[in-house]
C-alpha cells in the first residue's frame, strides 16, 4: 500500500482567497484529472481567524488544477447537528426556511436557516419573517458575488442584518443559518 501512494504525485489542496489559510491540505493522485471534483472538509475557524463559528464546518471542492496546486471553491457550509439541537429548547417553536438564491455572477446556492423562538408563536408571524428573510436574500443575491455571500455568511454580517428585521416582527432566542449548498 505504501508504495502505491509514494509513486502518486502530490497536491497542494489551495482555499478560496476569502479565507486566511493558504492551504489547506495534501492529496496523492496519479494525474491531474483524478483531482478535480474531490472535495477536503475543514471546520471553519481553522479557515478564518476572525470567524467564530466553532460549529461551522466548510466542504471545499476542487475546480482547477496547476502544477502542484489544487485550487478550491466552497461547496457547501453546514452547522453540526449538536449545535442545532442545542438551540430548540421546550416551550419555544423551531423556525426552518429553506430559500434557493441565484447571485450576481449567476452561481445558485441553497440557503437554510433554522431558529428558535423565545416563546411559541403563531404561524402567521413566522410566515411574515420567512417573508422578509426572502426580501433581504433577494436584495443580497441581486447585489452580490458567490464568494461574497459566502463570506458575509462566514462572518454573521448576513445574519445580524436577518435577526435585525426578523426581531421586528418577532423576537428569535436564535436565528442561525445551518447549511449552505452550490447548486450546479
Amino acid at each position: 500500500m505504501a508504495k502505491a501512494v509514494l509513486q502518486k504525485n502530490w497536491y497542494e489542496v489551495q482555499a478560496p482567497s476569502i479565507f486566511d489559510e493558504d492551504t489547506v491540505t495534501e492529496t496523492p493522485a496519479e494525474k491531474e484529472s483524478q483531482v478535480i471534483d474531490r472535495t477536503v472538509k475543514e471546520n471553519l475557524n481553522d479557515l478564518m481567524e476572525n470567524a467564530d463559528k466553532y460549529y461551522a464546518d466548510v466542504s471545499l471542492k476542487v475546480t482547477d488544477v496547476e502544477g502542484s496546486k489544487a485550487f478550491t471553491e466552497i461547496d457547501e457550509m453546514e452547522c453540526s447537528s449538536e449545535f442545532v439541537s442545542r438551540m430548540i429548547r421546550e416551550g419555544s417553536d423551531r423556525f426552518d426556511y429553506v430559500y434557493d438564491l441565484e447571485t450576481a455572477d449567476d452561481r445558485k446556492v441553497r440557503i437554510k436557516f433554522v431558529g428558535a423562538t423565545l416563546r411559541k408563536t403563531s404561524s402567521e408571524k413566522l410566515s411574515a419573517v420567512r417573508d422578509e428573510i426572502r426580501q433581504v436574500l433577494e436584495e443580497k443575491g441581486d447585489s452580490q458575488s458567490y464568494e461574497e455571500i459566502m463570506e458575509n455568511i462566514f462572518t454573521d454580517n448576513l445574519q445580524e442584518e436577518i435577526r435585525d428585521k426578523a426581531d421586528e416582527i418577532y423576537p428569535f432566542r436564535q436565528l442561525e443559518i445551518r447549511k449552505t449548498e452550490l447548486k450546479e
